[in-house]
């Protein structure tokens, strides 16, 4: 029998071997226990840091997009009179507030009374006999004896019932809308004040806080690059675009129900300016109904004139203004850009108008990056095994 040969010398014996193994094993589960521990900690501290600032998030927002919107003027201003940053700061959201509320407050008081007596006319509408006479009027107008014959030819359309009902919804509305303002007078300015601080330092520190929030994502840098660059150019499009075109929308409409000298034109000029940021009203939500009314009353000119101002001047901001200004510089196509305003919308509600655009153009920088990184490497053949 041949005996096993005498392991070289220096070899460490068997069971010094399988210890250290050992070891090697429990220091990668004690690593990997540490990494579990630190990740779940990191995300409930970030859930926590959630609850803590969710009812600040839309003021938040809203002073990050207006501090990427006008970061242009803020560095224009360094430039120009070298100031520091806390002036510098100081004096851009003292613009951009100016911006904001020196328009709101002149137009503010015309808006509010005329919504205050659109308001008690509609309720003297609805409450006296004024209703009635208005029922008759329509039925005996050209339109309703229209709506007449399509009543009698099978078309189930009841005028009166229609109006009535339109009428006290209205009312209804009016009411409900007009005791949520008042209600939500401090929230907003509350709001408003958190936002206009925030603005402050965002235009101060908001480099450094994009220069820290870029080295903390792990991806190759040009990547990183690209999208916060798609970011910015979608986020001042969309801002810069449905802010210009609600203005100019809004005025267009003021301007047209004053050419026809429609009552309420300045409520409704503004709310026609509000409706033109919804894809699906628009300022037609407004001008249409002015228009039937108009014909309704028997006023078949200024009716006319009316729709033909809106279908020729009014909408010429939505279709060529809106398209220039956003979808050219976010480079979405129209019917994406679309369905992510709607969407936005729909889940974020007013904040989603920026909100939806900024994650579908966002979705696109993560596709075209999967398509450089890894559709691509996919697609290259591997090389043939070695002889």
């Amino acid at each position: 029998m041949i005996a096993p040969a005498p392991p070289p010398p220096g070899t460490p014996p068997r069971s010094t071997v399988a210890t250290g193994s050992r070891w090697r094993q429990l220091a990668a589960a004690r690593s990997q226990l540490f990494v579990f521990f630190f990740f779940a900690a990191f995300l409930f501290l970030l859930y926590q840091l959630y609850r803590v600032f969710s009812a600040f998030l839309a003021p938040i927002a809203w002073a990050a997009i207006l501090a990427l919107v006008f970061s242009p003027a803020y560095r224009r201003i360094l430039r120009r009179w070298r100031w520091s940053d806390t002036a510098a700061a100081f004096a851009c959201t003292t613009l951009v507030t100016a911006c904001v509320v020196i328009p709101a407050v002149s137009l503010s008081s015309v808006v509010t009374a005329q919504s205050v007596g659109l308001y008690k006319q509609l309720s003297d509408w609805v409450t006296s006999g004024k209703l009635n006479e208005t029922i008759e009027q329509v039925r005996e107008s050209r339109v309703g004896r229209l709506v007449e014959k399509l009543h009698g030819q099978g078309w189930q359309i009841d005028v009166g019932e229609l109006l009535r009902s339109g009428a006290e919804r209205t009312s209804n509305f009016a009411v409900t809308q007009v005791t949520a303002v008042a209600r939500n007078v401090a929230t907003f300015l509350l709001d408003f004040t958190i936002m206009v601080f925030t603005l402050f330092f965002f235009f101060r520190d908001g480099e450094r806080m994009y220069h820290g929030l870029r080295d903390v994502i792990p991806m190759d840098p040009e990547h990183k690059d690209a999208i916060f660059y798609r970011l910015y150019e979608t986020l001042s499009a969309v801002m810069r675009g449905m802010v210009a075109t609600a203005v100019l929308q809004g005025i267009l409409t003021w301007i047209g129900l004053l050419i026809v000298s429609m009552p309420y034109a300045a409520f409704l000029g503004v709310l026609a300016g509000f409706l033109s940021l919804i894809p699906i009203a628009g300022p037609a939500a407004v001008w249409i109904p002015c228009a039937i009314y108009l014909a309704i009353v028997g006023d078949t000119v200024r009716a006319g004139v009316l729709v033909a101002y809106g279908s020729i001047v009014i909408s010429v901001a939505d279709n060529v203004l809106r398209p220039f200004l956003i979808g050219e510089r976010t480079r979405l196509p129209t019917i994406f850009l679309f369905f992510g305003i709607l969407g936005g919308v729909e889940a974020y509600g007013f904040l989603g108008i920026f909100v939806g655009p900024m994650l579908l153009t966002t979705a696109v920088a993560f596709l075209n990056i999967y398509k450089e990184q890894y559709a691509t490497a996919e697609a290259v053949p591997a090389p043939p095994p070695a002889a």
